[in-house]
């Protein structure tokens, strides 16, 4: 991964003056690393909305949102890095770290859309937190590709480390591995495929052209009066905690575990 040599001075000093017990807030918890600015707005508690340009702070509690051209890179004060892509929307709620013991913690929800996730210099890893509608998982040194659509469903790819995940409030842990994904329905459905193949061509994810498919017809999360027999995917249980079928009507993922 890239890193940005005047990077981490920044973020140091960042994290000294949260770990100092300074009032604040809303903590600076990281910065954008993106040098061209392509249209992502942060938001803050307080509502207040700023172009997420080159160096710009960002704080925790906030809003993270691209338009249908943008994304963003935000590197957080361990060197963790997340990369934004185009129609996503993400919420920082908190990253607290100590560089001097490297340990910490964090909470990120993904609300909806494309996002790459690469540990940083944290030790505590497992007091890092990630959240999506439908999913709540801890993470074992990870690189993560994830994929939320807009009723919630949710596919994570581990291309590094592993994780722990919670579908749906689940009381117990599923373990994923270096080399698996996941998926985990709006009807909290799961099912298990190998990881999506990452050439590395871009650092910003892109949403799979079959999951764009489906996302471009599913109702938002909450919306009412919709027949899930109705939608564009369909998900065959084959049977709890093993592998599932999954055909989304398209040109993904075939009912053998396999894509197309």
């Amino acid at each position: 991964m890239r890193r940005l040599s005047n990077t981490y001075a920044v973020l140091v000093g960042m994290a000294a003056l949260v770990c100092s017990g300074a009032a604040m807030a809303e903590p600076q918890i990281g910065v954008v690393i993106q040098q061209d600015y392509s249209g992502a707005i942060g938001t803050r508690t307080a509502g207040q909305a700023e172009d997420l340009v080159y160096f710009q702070t960002v704080f925790a509690e906030e809003r993270v949102d691209t338009g249908e051209i943008a994304s963003t890179s935000l590197q957080f004060l361990d060197d963790t890095n997340l990369y934004v892509g185009s129609r996503s929307s993400v919420v920082l709620d908190r990253f607290i770290y100590d560089p001097t013991t490297q340990s910490g913690e964090a909470a990120i929800n993904f609300s909806k859309g494309a996002f790459r996730f690469v540990t940083g210099n944290i030790k505590t890893k497992e007091a890092v937190t990630l959240n999506t509608p439908t999913a709540s998982m801890v993470i074992r040194g990870t690189h993560l590709l994830i994929f939320v659509l807009a009723d919630g469903t949710s596919e994570v790819n581990v291309l590094e480390g592993a994780i722990d995940i919670l579908p749906c409030g689940a009381s117990e842990a599923q373990r994923v591995n270096s080399g698996e994904a996941i998926t985990i329905t709006a009807s909290c459905n799961t099912g298990r495929a190998p990881a999506r193949v990452d050439d590395h061509a871009s650092l910003i994810p892109q949403m799979p052209t079959e999951l764009a498919s489906v996302e471009d017809v599913v109702p938002a999360a909450g919306d009412e009066g919709e027949d899930e027999e109705d939608d564009t995917y369909r998900y065959e249980e084959s049977g709890k905690g093993d592998d599932h079928d999954r055909d989304f009507g398209r040109d993904g993922m075939k009912g053998d575990g396999t894509r197309n």
